[in-house]
This record gives structure tokens, C-alpha cells and sequence, in this order.
């Protein structure tokens, strides 16, 4: 059982107590992940009723977040430099998390271009882009603009979609340069919304899941703000599964290095949702010749 792990980081919640309580995790047990980092701000305040359903996860000083409070930075060259020296593989989650999960997908040229030199200049301001990062979207949100600024000497791989296995992505004739590793397995907030799932028993059926054999192995993703605050048992859960019976838990880098990416297959990006979904998000499709 081979899994990879990718953590997305959404909010300042997720950030601050989110990645530390997954960094001690996982250093307990030994386990390399990919950390995703946004360099934006925590705008919580563009989606106050979603925001308020989860206050819980997000705390309610999140709600004043862009309204009564300026909207904290997501940016933390400590936290970023702490998960490479923990033996983490890091990545870029876009600029502010709700704005490019809500308008990635319909955005014009000029916007996404504007987003994607924000984003790099942040990087260069941090001091995080002295080596190709990975690169995943809130939300699995794309467009072909989008896939045209992933550059190989700024990005070694993207994981904007859901899927199989690693490809090579296409979107109405733009094809991305850099390999694109999906995520694979179900989130938990989409198992939690089918019938009979709960806190209790979703690693049962997320263990199940992920003993479906697919060429690559599995990919999974977790929300800092979830697994690693209210739900870090249930991640404890699913780490002592996976490692058993000499499983393999690692980064996403490290699933691509086993392949050669120079053969990987070219697949068109199609739209969908996913059983227990809440949104329209981007789909490996067909395949398409080389």
C-alpha cells in the first residue's frame, strides 16, 4: 500500500495550528508529506455563511476577518522554512484561498496572470523559490491560462485535479509542461456527507478506499484546519493503518520520482463532482495521443 500525502493550508487557524500539530504527527511516526502553502491572505470574510457553518473548524474570529480585522497574511516564511526542515516536500497554494477556490475556474487572462506574478513575488519575498515547488489550487480549480504559467523551472509538478494516476494535463488545447500528480481518495468532508459515515468510523472507509490498487498508488488530501485540529486522531488512525504490513506513506514528489515523467500519458482536464461533493471541481478525462 503506497499513499501520498498532500496538506492544504486555507485559513489562519489551519496554519498556525494546523501544520504544527501535523508536523509533530507525522515526525512521531516518521512520515514525509507535501505542505501547501497560500501567500495570500485568510479572506474568510467572501464566504461569511460558509464561514459561519464552520466556525468550529475555523474559529469565529474568522468571520471578522476582511470586515472588522484586516485580513491576516497566510504568508509565513518561519512555518515554510520549519516543514522543509522537517523533512517535508513544500508547495504554493495560490494567493488567497476562497477567492482563487471561487474564481479560478471563470477568470480572465489579466487576472489569472496578475494572480500567478503575485504569487511568485511573494515566493521571491519569502525566500522559497530556490528550488521548483510543487503547485496545488483550493478547491481542484483550473484554467488553461493557469496550466500555460506552470513552468518547469518554477514548478516541478502541479495537483490541481481529481483522478487515477499521474498525467500530463490538457485543457481547450493548452498543454501543461510540468507533470500533474491527482488526488485520488475521497476528503473526509466528502465522506462525512454519505450515508453512515461519522468522526468515529470515516478511517474505516478511507482505509478501504485506499486499498484499490491504482498504478501509482493513492493520494490524499488533508485540510490543516480538519485533520490537524478536530480530526488529528482520526489522521493518527490512518497513519498506523497505512504503515502497516510495511505500507509506504510519503510525499507527492516522491510518488513522481518512481515514474518517468517523460512517458507519462497526456489526459484531457474535464469538470464534475465527486460523490459527497459540494462544488463543480477539475477531472482527469480521456486520454488524448502524445
Amino acid at each position: 500500500m503506497r499513499i501520498a500525502l498532500r496538506v492544504e493550508v486555507s485559513s489562519l487557524r489551519g496554519l498556525r495550528e494546523g501544520v504544527p500539530n501535523l508536523m509533530r504527527l507525522f515526525g512521531q511516526y516518521q512520515v514525509r508529506a507535501t505542505f501547501l502553502f497560500p501567500l495570500g491572505g485568510d479572506d474568510a470574510c467572501r464566504r461569511p455563511l460558509q464561514t459561519w457553518r464552520s466556525r468550529a473548524t475555523l474559529g469565529l474570529r474568522a468571520l471578522t476577518y476582511g470586515t472588522l480585522r484586516k485580513s491576516p497574511s497566510l504568508a509565513d516564511a518561519a512555518l515554510i522554512r520549519a516543514a522543509r526542515e522537517n523533512g517535508h516536500e513544500v508547495g504554493l497554494f495560490g494567493m488567497s484561498p476562497n477567492m482563487w477556490r471561487d474564481g479560478m475556474a471563470h477568470a480572465d487572462e489579466d487576472w489569472t496572470r496578475d494572480q500567478c506574478d503575485a504569487l511568485w513575488s511573494s515566493c521571491q519575498r519569502l525566500g522559497c523559490d530556490d528550488q521548483p515547488l510543487a503547485f496545488a489550487t483550493p478547491g481542484w480549480q483550473l484554467n488553461p491560462i493557469l496550466l500555460s504559467e506552470l513552468g518547469p523551472t518554477r514548478f516541478s509538478y502541479s495537483s490541481l485535479t481529481r483522478g487515477k494516476l499521474p498525467y500530463r494535463p490538457v485543457s481547450q488545447g493548452v498543454r501543461s509542461t510540468i507533470p500533474e500528480v491527482p488526488t485520488t481518495l475521497p476528503t473526509v468532508d466528502e465522506l462525512m456527507r454519505q450515508p453512515g459515515v461519522t468522526n468515529a468510523n470515516a478511517h474505516e472507509y478511507l482505509y478501504t478506499e485506499s486499498r484499490r490498487v491504482l498504478p501509482a498508488g493513492h493520494v490524499y488530501a488533508i485540510r490543516a484546519e480538519r485533520e490537524g485540529i478536530a480530526l488529528l486522531s482520526l489522521m493518527e488512525k490512518l497513519l498506523i493503518m497505512w504503515k502497516g504490513y510495511e505500507g509506504i506513506v510519503r510525499a507527492l514528489g516522491d510518488m513522481l520520482n518512481e515514474l518517468d515523467a517523460d512517458t507519462l500519458p497526456v489526459h484531457q482536464v474535464g469538470w464534475g463532482t465527486m460523490e459527497g461533493g459540494d462544488r463543480s471541481m477539475a477531472i482527469q478525462s480521456v486520454q488524448v495521443p502524445r
